[in-house]
């Protein structure tokens, strides 16, 4: 088959990692794939896979002009690849729902992906109203919707009315790159050392943890912390740790191409993921804490996403004291071999055996 796989957000939004493995195990299993996403202003995006047609459209950097920019895009799009079989959208958004309700009168199989509630990020306004409106209506529309977490398909049968047989299961697997890194020798593993990997944005719970970070860098002279992402609030951290005596301990990488993170994980010994216990929080999945798993680490969290999935691999922590308290206690340990995480991440993540389970859904019309 042919899919045109379209997203309204950016490659280097969280939610692309998604797609492009979607693309990835699509291809791998002979399907031809067109991947559309809206271009990153400044940021690495992924590297491009051999056997996938890709189209950027442009982004000016402000919400309503890229609507409608790449809205029009996307349709012209539809009608160059007017021959493919299934248009799958992801996400719920104006810019690509729009064309998938085009692609649906034209006779097209259209499919859904919902893996986050993303108006919850927008500040009140026209531009948030636009996108719940869409997020509520949409879904109901269209012949499947896949979603990735249990209070994602709570909130899909509860406010957007979808019936429980157009719901399934796409779960979030973990990019390939991750399983093939091979685990270091855990002699080699620096044990004192910690990574925390996420945006450094408005919406960052980073700074929540710094204080508690701080204190166990003065307790732990040799402890080296390094942050990946970037964000408004990146030079605010940074300002924070070196004003705290701590800025030495703390590495500041900045947004590193998707395919280096699997190497620089594996030499940490501890993963960090903190998420404030809200409703768009309890509705994701956390990628972190697979890539994590995959490459071997202790991974302290809180509560919130679907960690209960990963509950006997990893270290939970009802609040940021409680976790810093458990990686206070990680540091006095052995370091672990990793290899149990691992293998469950290897047996359940894999996105070609997701794949390979979607496409049997999906051939049950």
């Amino acid at each position: 088959m042919k899919f045109l796989l379209v997203s309204p957000f950016t490659d280097a939004s969280g939610s692309s990692v998604r797609f492009w493995n979607m693309a990835k195990a699509l291809t791998d299993l002979g399907h031809r794939v067109v991947l559309a996403e809206r271009q990153s202003r400044g940021a690495a995006p992924l590297h491009r896979l051999a056997g996938v047609t890709y189209f950027s459209c442009p982004s000016t950097g402000k919400l309503l002009p890229d609507i409608a920019v790449s809205l029009l895009a996307y349709v012209l799009l539809l009608l160059r690849h007017r021959d493919c079989e299934v248009f799958y959208a992801l996400k719920p958004a104006p810019n690509n729902g729009i064309p998938a309700l085009l692609a649906k009168l034209a006779g097209k199989r259209v499919f859904l992906d919902v893996d986050d509630l993303d108006f919850a990020y927008l500040t009140p306004g026209f531009g948030r109203t636009l996108f719940r409106w869409f997020f509520d209506r949409l879904p109901s529309l269209f012949e499947l919707v896949t979603y990735h977490t249990p209070h994602l398909a709570e909130y899909l049968r509860n406010e957007a009315g979808i019936p429980p047989e157009r719901l399934y299961y796409f779960a979030q697997g973990v990019s390939p790159e991750f399983l093939a890194t091979p685990l270091p020798d855990r002699a080699t593993i620096p044990p004192k050392s910690i990574i925390y990997t996420a945006t450094l944005g408005i919406t960052s719970d980073f700074g929540l943890l710094l204080p508690g970070l701080g204190v166990l860098c003065g307790k732990h002279p040799d402890l080296s912390i390094t942050i990946v992402g970037d964000g408004c609030r990146k030079a605010e951290f940074e300002r924070s740790a070196a004003e705290g005596g701590f800025g030495r301990q703390m590495i500041f990488t900045g947004t590193l191409p998707h395919r280096e993170l699997p190497s620089l994980m594996a030499r940490h010994r501890i993963g960090i993921n903190y998420m404030r216990d809200t409703r768009v929080n309890q509705c994701r999945a956390i990628l972190k804490i697979r890539e994590y798993l995959a490459c071997g680490l202790d991974v302290v969290c809180n509560d919130v996403g679907d960690v209960a999935l990963f509950g006997e691999y990893i270290h939970l922590g009802a609040t940021v004291e409680a976790m810093i308290d458990r990686i206070a206690a990680l540091l006095s340990e052995p370091v672990t071999d990793g290899v149990a995480g691992r293998t469950h991440i290897i047996n359940q993540y894999q996105w070609s055996t997701i794949t390979e389970a979607f496409l049997k859904r999906i051939s049950k019309k």
